[in-house]
């Protein structure tokens, strides 16, 4: 169905278009070799090591951090927003989740790697969810531990300093970020082992958990994009879709509806 409040691009010949293309690409080729200099600027980071004994509640009953790596040397979590006063995860981040398949999860495990959730919802909780859901991630409770707290994925002042993607509360609301100053946040944090020595090499917030791609990037390959307001050109907005971060999002199992 055509929306026609979204302004096409121009229309031009074939060699108008190659030449354009062309000078795209260079800028593309630009932006690849930045990202691996980047990404190897991320492997250089420094490290600390997790001297907390952190719990989770999992499948199998309660568990530590280094348990939660499955024998593996690196992991990954994503700190799924899920309040353990809510009945259902958070849609955006359900999302992303649900963009996880087979193909993910096998190659990171050859390559040493695991993948888990965590939430602070209790399992009572997360359990029905993720069934209906229909998703195989590991996924973890830190209902009743500082985990959430210390790495800035829920934000409570009585609890801790605000911090929220390495900024405090006067900047956040300087800058106008004030919905980061209480609750869920979303994040991803990532693990590397020595043995029983655990250590926090990076954690990324925001719009920084965009890094693992799903149909945010094939979207950005299209004409038309992610239709959001911040997207430029300006008039390539959606007006049924609901932006990053709406209650207008739904949850994968209703997209069929």
């Amino acid at each position: 169905m055509t929306d026609p409040d979204i302004e096409l691009p121009p229309v031009v010949s074939r060699e108008e278009w190659r030449e354009a293309r062309i000078e795209l690409l260079e800028e593309e080729k630009e932006l690849t070799r930045k990202r691996d200099a980047l990404n190897a600027k991320r492997r250089r980071l420094p490290m600390i090591e997790i001297e907390t004994d952190y719990t989770f509640d999992g499948p199998d009953g309660t568990v530590s951090l280094l348990d939660i790596f499955e024998g593996r040397r690196q992991l990954i979590i994503q700190h799924f927003m899920f309040d353990p006063e809510w009945e259902e995860g958070c849609p955006s981040c359900s999302m992303w989740a649900d963009h996880i398949a087979r193909g993910h999860r096998n190659h990171l495990h050859d390559r040493d790697t695991t993948l888990a959730l965590v939430s602070r919802a209790p399992r009572e909780k997360i359990e029905p969810f993720q069934e209906r859901m229909g998703w195989s991630l590991p996924w973890y409770s830190s209902y009743g531990s500082d985990f959430n707290y210390d790495f800035h994925v829920t934000i409570d002042d009585a609890v801790a300093p605000v911090e929220y993607n390495y900024m405090d509360a006067e900047t956040l609301e300087q800058k106008g970020l004030d919905y980061h100053l209480d609750g869920e946040q979303p994040g991803l944090s990532v693990f590397l082992r020595d043995g029983e020595t655990v250590y926090h090499t990076y954690s990324t917030y925001a719009r920084g958990t965009e890094q693992v791609g799903g149909a945010n990037y094939f979207l950005d390959l299209t004409p038309i994009g992610r239709q959001e307001p911040w997207e430029e050109p300006a008039r390539r907005v959606s007006t049924r879709r609901g932006k990053a971060g709406s209650e207008e999002i739904r949850y994968p199992d209703e997209y069929d509806e």
